[in-house]
């Protein structure tokens, strides 16, 4: 099992056919995954039921603690169903309603164009809108492959005038709730109020979660900023960003993405292709590799696979070439995050890990809502954060966030009492140092003590 304080980059993994299995579950919790997610958009209610009760009894098997996300379909167009076709590149094809690639959606017959670029499956096959008679397209493929029902179908460069959440997710994120899901991860977000939508029926359905806003839309890189300071997390969807963006630009926007993530004291989360190879490969591309190394020297706090644990060969593999390359990567970070956006808590928090790092002091924050690890954690130290907490919804929030170090404590007495526990539990050593910070109010960084461990 893989040692708890070797890799501050978080790993999210997709369950799905390839790991409906509680052996395959408990090796990939053994190798280092720190959530689980569940697709929405491909998983019913029954489905989603059984996946959370294999994590949970996986759980139990590897001794961990693990958040579950529900990863809402959203506002979006999908293929109708019909029989697999396989597209060659260069050749002519028909989406209609009826025949060909069939398209059920009157949004997209009244956006799309001759002339426009349609993206379907994430990015995996383009084509070129040559003739439109009403619902009935001549298209033109630009990949080749086998193209089935129900994927993604986007219009390069246009956003659908689709509204947020949809009834669907609105089901979904009730049944959520009373699964006992910790995470909601937001699909197509254009502003705070999509945000604010979600959290509105969560807290009127009783619900506790965090919530995740993908960015993949126009609109979402946009408005980022304000989308950042109402959720709980990012997520930078890299493949439906592709749809609505030029290829080229995709890394400098990442690169934005993680940048105000990290002005806000958000986390981020890097998703699509990471290692997509791996679905049927063993080991992942010289590009792949470079591609995960990069995402992390950017400042993504977590990298979620999809595909690659989802229906791939490998899952297993995926989750150890995917911790081995974050470790190299740290090896090689060096982030500081200019205060420009900063609060006096906040600036409290950086002077925190600037005397850790002088006094080579090991970090512990006490926590009741996660909000202090999470202000070290934007400062990105050496030191990992051992964020120490009474509530299990609290420690399983914090499993995604750099370099945190989530420990569940049945008792906080003061703050001796705290390290001499940690150092039970062989966080800490005799004779380190440790700089102790909690806040003396509900959300707040303000009150440190440095303590040398007996």
């Amino acid at each position: 099992m893989e040692n708890v304080l070797s890799r501050k980059t978080k790993i999210i993994a997709t369950i799905g056919p390839a790991t409906m299995n509680q052996n395959v579950i408990v090796e990939m919790l053994k190798e280092g995954v720190n959530a689980f997610r569940i697709n929405f958009s491909h998983s019913s209610h029954e489905q989603a039921s059984q996946i959370v009760e294999l994590i949970r009894s996986a759980e139990k098997i590897a001794n961990s603690r693990v958040p579950i996300i529900a990863d809402l379909q959203g506002p979006t167009v999908r293929l109708g169903d019909f029989n697999d076709i396989e597209v060659n590149r260069e050749e002519y094809y028909v989406i209609s309603e009826n025949e060909g690639i069939i398209v059920n959606e009157e949004v997209f017959y009244n956006l799309v164009e001759p002339g426009d670029t349609i993206i379907i499956d994430g990015g995996r096959f383009w084509a070129k809108v040559k003739e439109k008679n009403e619902r009935k397209l001549k298209v033109r493929f630009m990949t080749e492959g086998v193209i089935g029902s129900r994927k993604t179908i986007a219009i390069q460069g246009k956003e659908y005038p689709l509204k947020a959440p949809t009834e669907k997710d609105i089901s979904d994120i009730q049944f959520a709730i009373k699964s006992g899901i910790e995470g909601i991860a937001i699909s197509f977000i254009k502003n705070k109020e999509d945000v604010l939508k979600v959290k509105e029926i969560v807290e009127s359905s009783g619900g506790n979660v965090f919530t995740i806003s993908k960015i993949e839309t126009i609109s979402g890189v946009n408005n980022i900023k304000e989308i950042v300071e109402a959720s709980d997390y990012i997520l930078v969807a890299r493949g439906d960003l592709g749809s609505h963006f030029p290829l080229v630009k995709i890394p400098e926007i990442q690169r934005y993405l993680i940048e105000v993530a990290l002005n806000h004291g958000k986390p981020s989360i890097v998703a699509t292709q990471l290692l997509d190879s791996m679905t049927v490969n063993p080991i992942p591309t010289r590009a792949e590799v470079t591609d995960v190394y990069t995402a992390v020297t950017m400042g993504a706090d977590s990298l979620m696979v999809s595909g690659e644990t989802a229906v791939g060969k490998h899952p297993v593999d995926v989750i150890r070439w995917l911790k081995d390359i974050a470790s190299e990567a740290e090896r090689n970070q060096n982030l500081r995050v200019k205060g420009k956006s900063l609060d006096i808590y906040d600036k409290f928090a950086e002077g925190v890990v600037m005397m850790s790092e002088l006094i080579d002091a090991k970090l512990v924050a006490i926590t009741t809502t996660g909000k202090t690890p999470m202000r070290l954690a934007r400062f990105r130290p050496k030191s990992e954060i051992l964020a120490v907490c009474e509530s299990e919804f609290v420690f399983k929030k914090l499993q995604l966030t750099y370099g945190v170090v989530p420990v569940l404590l049945s008792s906080i007495k003061n703050d001796q009492q705290v390290v001499q526990d940690l150092k039970g539990l062989k966080f800490l050593k005799a004779g380190e140092k440790v700089i102790v910070t909690r806040s003396l109010k509900q959300g707040v960084t303000d009150a440190i003590k440095i303590l040398e461990v007996q």
